[in-house]
């Protein structure tokens, strides 16, 4: 269980089920364009479908780590993205809606509308064109921008307010993927996120949440970033890891009447890895790798003088023997068989706002924001001028050398 703070006992119930409507929050903060890598999962889904409880087992993913000297696989590059070459490549892919927009290589845009999945407030995608005609996304040379609508007073009973959802064409397994992020969505009522997932067979491939949070949340139970496994039932994780991050549970099952659908969270140790700490510092690396034995995930800041120089640089190849204790490490074993728990995964990067999550209105005031959230996102447009992502690139390094 989460330890609960005098005075936020009320916030423990609410943050301990929030995975279980990411869908609410995701359909939220995405409401409108969004570069996906696909979309669904329980960040952009109201419920999750329960009939597939029963996966298949599947061929190891990547090198066997069982022994010593495969503990720690060498990778090679396999895909690169960085500003204008997220819209020509092959990594990105609408979500898969009622209107299909497959307009570039890395991402597409879904297109939908499901006032049911938000608690309180409604969100409707919108394609890639419409994103781009509303400058909610757009390109350079060296930087992506994914945007929330800042400029427009909301009528109650409409659909909410635009926002952007970039999910890959592309799926993969085990490998190292290295996310340079510039700027992440900030503000009260956002709740942005960085995960991986297969959205058509949730939870059978399981879910990576790498970054994840809700308005000011350095104040909240789950504070400030919190990354997660979500899986099928009978998966449990050592209350014991080697990794600088906090335990919050041990039970990935997706399955929230047994735990919520949490997943298996752990707290990161440092506050100022997220939000307007970390755009403060100018952003950094997040690396996440993925194999048959375990998953970790490493960050380091912009101006951090330890970041390894092949995350720096975005040099191949890549080991990630050097880089450390990371801040959270998940492992294989008999309680949790990744070959099973895991398969294929989008990478998707989202806004949402409110949702089950942010617009609780008591982790929502707990985050220092008055009111209730879907008042503030209909009423306060330019609160948004800091709700956006600026991805400098996105690095995959899936082949096994």
């Amino acid at each position: 269980m989460i330890a609960v703070r005098p005075g936020l006992a009320i916030l423990s119930s609410l943050i301990m089920r929030h995975t279980a409507f990411r869908t609410l929050g995701l359909l939220s903060i995405f409401a409108h364009g969004a570069f996906s890598f696909k979309l669904f999962d329980d960040h952009s889904l109201r419920s999750h479908p329960h009939k597939h409880r029963n996966a298949n087992v599947r061929a190891p993913l990547g090198p066997n780590t069982g022994s010593s000297s495969t503990d720690h696989p060498t990778w090679g590059l396999t895909d690169s993205f960085q500003g204008e070459e997220f819209t020509t490549s092959s990594l990105s892919r609408p979500c898969v809606t009622q209107h299909e927009d497959v307009s570039s290589r890395f991402y597409r845009f879904p297109s939908y509308y499901l006032p049911e999945c938000s608690i309180g407030f409604m969100h409707s995608y919108i394609d890639m064109q419409t994103a781009i005609a509303k400058n909610l996304t757009r390109a350079t040379r060296n930087r992506l921008f994914l945007h929330a609508d800042s400029t427009t007073v909301l009528d109650p009973d409409g659909p909410g307010r635009d926002s952007i959802r970039m999910q890959s064409k592309k799926q993969w397994t085990a490998g190292v993927t290295v996310l340079n992020l510039v700027h992440m969505p900030e503000g009260c009522g956002t709740w942005p996120a960085y995960w991986m997932t297969q959205h058509e067979n949730w939870p059978i491939n399981g879910e990576i949440d790498i970054l994840e949070g809700v308005g000011f949340m350095s104040t909240l139970i789950l504070g400030p970033n919190h990354s997660a496994l979500h899986t099928l039932n009978n998966c449990t994780m050592a209350p014991t890891r080697t990794m600088t991050g906090s335990v919050v549970s041990t039970n990935c099952s997706y399955n929230y009447l047994n735990n919520w659908n949490q997943g298996c969270p752990v707290r990161w140790d440092r506050k100022e890895i997220y939000g307007p700490s970390l755009n403060a510092m100018g952003g950094g690396w997040f690396v996440t790798e993925r194999t048959s034995s375990r998953i970790s995930i490493w960050f380091w800041s912009r101006k951090d003088k330890s970041v390894p120089p092949v995350v720096k640089q975005g040099k191949s190849p890549i080991n990630t023997k050097d880089f450390g204790v990371p801040f959270a490490v998940w492992e294989s074993s008999d309680t949790c068989d990744f070959n099973t728990m895991f398969g294929p995964e989008n990478i998707i990067i989202n806004l949402t706002l409110c949702g089950e999550w942010a617009g609780q209105t008591p982790i929502f005031n707990a985050a220092g924001c008055p009111g209730t959230c879907v008042d503030h996102v209909n009423k306060n447009p330019a609160a948004f001028k800091d709700a956006y992502w600026e991805i400098a690139s996105i690095k995959v390094y899936s082949k096994a050398l």
